[in-house]
């Protein structure tokens, strides 16, 4: 008789319920009636040593599975969904050292209008927080008092900022003749680039334009020109909290009010908060950057405080750009006869 042990492998009433397949018949022919018990435990150990590469239900996947191949944490890989593979993608940035914007972000452009003499100290503090601004200069008034020189525009410049035009003196466009208009903003671009820049963008005075004095920034060669106003604020709460990218209109770039003395560093907050939200391009009007010195003034502390925590704000994918660069101008030779 078979020992007891060999006795449980082959009833026919029970490997119906067994999930290997069946011993062949050619092998069970081949055994002598009669085995020693040691011999027999090794043929059964052969046999369920190689039973894995019988069974229908092993597939090479479950194999790589199971050495480690292709599961999340061999290589940082999921196959199994999106929300997987992006889980891991945002863990590889992070390894990598960087951060995936939480929001759709915004750029914010910093501009600085009138040519002023605290224009340069204001670009050493744009720099001290790595960045750089938009510095609208009225060539009619450089060297003036209280107004920018040439040495100090050069150096502005020298450190990366933008230059763009103001017109030459700084009226209000809608309230000249098309021919006036042509020639504030047209002369004014053309003794900027005989100093040496190369102005794509305009600023109106005053934030004051009309359809004439937009035709006339077109014509004069200038590729893209800020309004002021037209982007959400206390007074206008339904507006958008940024311009489009592209902009709706490249020649009359929205803009939130211009920054004075009275302006809290909230505002400027929320502005920013609220053009993370939406994306697009905020562009932020300032003028003299001064302790109580006008109207049209920001405090330095104000303009401090700011950078510092905008700075804090790339991390929620937003980042600061000079206009031109925000909205892709690009320089244009000025036009012959103007």
């Amino acid at each position: 008789m078979l020992p007891s042990a060999a006795r449980r492998v082959v009833p026919a009433d029970r490997t119906a319920r067994r999930t290997r397949p069946p011993v062949p018949a050619a092998v069970l022919t081949t055994l002598p009636v009669v085995l020693p018990t040691t011999l027999l435990t090794v043929l059964l150990t052969a046999f369920l040593t190689a039973l894995p590469a019988m069974l229908p239900g092993t597939l090479p996947g479950a194999a790589a599975r199971a050495d480690g191949q292709g599961g999340p944490g061999a290589a940082g890989h999921r196959t199994a969904g999106g929300a997987g593979a992006e889980a891991d993608g945002a863990r590889a940035a992070g390894a990598a050292g960087t951060r995936a914007p939480k929001r759709a972000g915004a750029i914010v452009s910093l501009t600085f209008d009138d040519g002023d003499a605290t224009h340069p100290a204001v670009a050493r503090t744009l720099e001290r927080h790595g960045m750089r601004g938009t510095f609208y200069v009225n060539t009619g008034t450089v060297g003036r008092e209280r107004k920018l020189t040439r040495r100090g525009l050069a150096a502005i410049a020298r450190a990366g900022h933008e230059i763009g035009g103001h017109t030459l003196t700084h009226l209000r466009l809608p309230e000249l003749s098309a021919a006036e208009q042509r020639a504030q903003i047209c002369d004014d671009r053309r003794r900027l680039v005989a100093w040496g820049y190369r102005p794509a963008t305009l600023a109106y005075p005053f934030g004051s334009v009309d359809a004439r004095a937009e035709a006339a920034a077109r014509r004069c060669g200038y590729d893209a020109a800020r309004d002021v106003g037209g982007l959400r604020e206390f007074s206008c709460p339904a507006c958008p909290a940024a311009d489009t990218l592209p902009p709706r209109d490249r020649h009359a770039i929205r803009t939130a009010s211009s920054v004075g003395p009275d302006t809290p560093l909230r505002r400027l907050k929320q502005q920013v908060f609220d053009a993370e939200k939406s994306g697009g391009v905020l562009p932020l009007v300032f003028h003299r950057v001064c302790e109580g010195c006008g109207d049209y003034s920001a405090s330095p502390k104000l303009l401090e405080d700011f950078l510092g925590w905008l700075a804090t704000r790339e991390s929620h994918g937003t980042v600061v750009l000079p206009l031109g660069e925000a909205v892709g101008a690009r320089y244009r030779p000025l036009p012959r006869g103007e």
